[in-house]
């Protein structure tokens, strides 16, 4: 039993972990991590993982859960790793530009060889997207076109495949938050569908509003974040979405630009915002939980995290594709403002799931529309190469139907 201490000198919040990742998933070590600080003004996603029993951890934590199938675990102190290396082999990343104590390396090792214990460094060498043992050169990892992190990385992007745009910079899915470009492609690979992402700019769909912005895209993928001036990018894709009938699915912020977009529907163009990007919005379409109460009298949490179990509503669109209630990654504070919601239905919104006696709405759907649907919560942290989220499967197949021409390859029957 021993401490593997796996350094990795890279400056992108995506690899945090990655290849200590693929290290403890191939050969079944434990996998456990320190704290970590990221300048969250140059990279605001970088600690956007959800962890599942609730807080956040480094956004490159996914890939930890998708090769291993287990969950991350939250930030361990060095005693507790100490203790844990006592009885199983555990691998830690040790990422030099985001390690919040730099004495901490040395101090594990000295610490854990006091102990008797086996200690390993290995520092990684990068080369492209493939990571090397420096020392050894073994092959440790490899990194796909849509960034996602295996043993084998044979998928490539197909300039001829259907077109999907997803709003956010290309550096921002492939080396900060990189779990909705990842679960995107997992849902090709299911449909053996040739793929073609184009990233958009949010401030220039913000600023200009024009719909030729999305010419020849089959589809549009609103994610997350927390970086607040997307949101009028955001907000006018989805509104885009709502007069050309172009698939869309948003993803926790992207539900809630979807649905103040509806409010533009309803109530005029511009005059609703989620308070969190104008706190003086006349209309505010999410408000914040703290403070509010449920049907039942209970205070809602302040900040929601965690695996959430949400309630689909019968006989909508989702509960189609789930299938079944489940739970979801969720990280929020604020919540679809009912007072709104008569008037958003009105306008052609329906609640597809809600939870806490139906005083938060976790997904939207508007019937009338080929294919948009969001939810709050984050279905591209359960999605896997061999387990695509069926959400982002269902809205492939609808942009391929909407928009048939822009794939040469008919679509077989989904694995979901």
């Amino acid at each position: 039993m021993g401490l593997i201490l796996v350094f990795h000198d890279t400056s992108s919040p995506a690899l945090y972990g990655a290849v200590a990742a693929a290290i403890a998933a191939t050969r079944q070590y434990g996998f456990m991590h320190v704290a970590a600080r990221f300048d969250t003004k140059l990279h605001a996603d970088a600690a956007q993982h959800v962890i599942a029993t609730g807080g956040l951890g480094p956004s490159g934590l996914c890939w930890f859960e998708r090769l291993s199938g287990k969950h991350a675990p939250p930030v361990a102190r060095p005693e507790i790793i100490l203790d844990a290396a006592r009885v199983q082999d555990v691998v830690v990343p040790i990422h030099p530009a985001f390690l919040a104590d730099q004495d901490l390396p040395s101090g594990l090792s000295q610490t854990a060889e006091a102990l008797g214990m086996d200690v390993k460094a290995i520092a990684v060498r990068e080369d492209a997207d493939c990571f090397f043992d420096a020392v050894t050169q073994e092959a440790l990892a490899l990194r796909d076109c849509f960034g996602r992190i295996g043993l084998n990385a044979s998928r490539f992007c197909d300039d001829n495949g259907l077109t999907i745009g997803i709003v956010g910079a290309e550096s921002d899915h492939r080396d900060v938050y990189p779990a909705a470009l990842a679960s995107l492609a997992d849902a090709a690979d299911s449909l053996s569908m040739p793929l073609d992402v184009r990233f958009l700019d949010p401030m220039e769909i913000g600023e200009f509003e024009d719909p030729t912005v999305f010419a020849g895209l089959s589809g549009i993928l609103l994610p997350g974040g927390t970086d607040i001036k997307n949101v009028a990018g955001q907000t006018a894709a989805a509104a885009i979405s709502l007069e050309t009938g172009l698939p869309t699915v948003g993803l926790c912020l992207g539900m809630q630009t979807m649905a103040t977009a509806l409010a533009w529907r309803a109530f005029g163009r511009g005059t609703a915002n989620l308070a969190e990007a104008d706190p003086d919005a006349r209309i505010k379409t999410f408000v914040p939980m703290a403070g509010a109460a449920g049907p039942d009298g209970a205070l809602l949490p302040i900040h929601r995290t965690g695996d959430q179990v949400i309630d689909l509503v019968s006989g909508t669109r989702l509960s189609g594709i789930i299938r079944s209630n489940c739970q979801i990654r969720c990280n929020h504070r604020f919540r679809l403002n009912a007072a709104l919601l008569p008037d958003l239905e009105a306008a052609g919104l329906r609640v597809a799931a809600c939870s806490l006696s139906g005083a938060i709405v976790d997904a939207i759907e508007l019937p009338s529309h080929p294919f948009f649907i969001g939810m709050q919560g984050h279905p591209e942290l359960s999605s896997t190469a061999e387990t695509p989220h069926p959400l982002l499967v269902a809205f492939l197949e609808a942009a391929a139907k909407t928009h048939p021409s822009s794939t040469s390859r008919q679509l077989p029957p989904s694995r979901t």
